[in-house]
């Protein structure tokens, strides 16, 4: 068995992506937009999703910190 990928939510989701692929080095690797369900996904890691564990980062709509 192994990890496919491990789910963070963020309040800014561009701001995210910037610290996850400029910062850490990891690459973007898919993103979907859900407007009618109000949120979206951008999947980064250092690899691909058949290779590796990859971070889901989801956004909700409307939502700009977690405590």
């Amino acid at each position: 068995m192994r990890i496919l990928h491990t789910m963070l939510r963020v309040g800014n989701l561009d701001r995210s992506i910037a610290f996850y692929t400029r910062v850490l080095g990891m690459n973007l690797l898919r993103s979907t937009d859900r407007p009618d369900q109000k949120y979206a996904l951008a999947f980064v890691g250092y690899g691909g999703e058949a290779d590796q564990a990859v971070l889901e980062l989801t956004y909700n709509y409307g939502i700009e910190q977690y405590d």
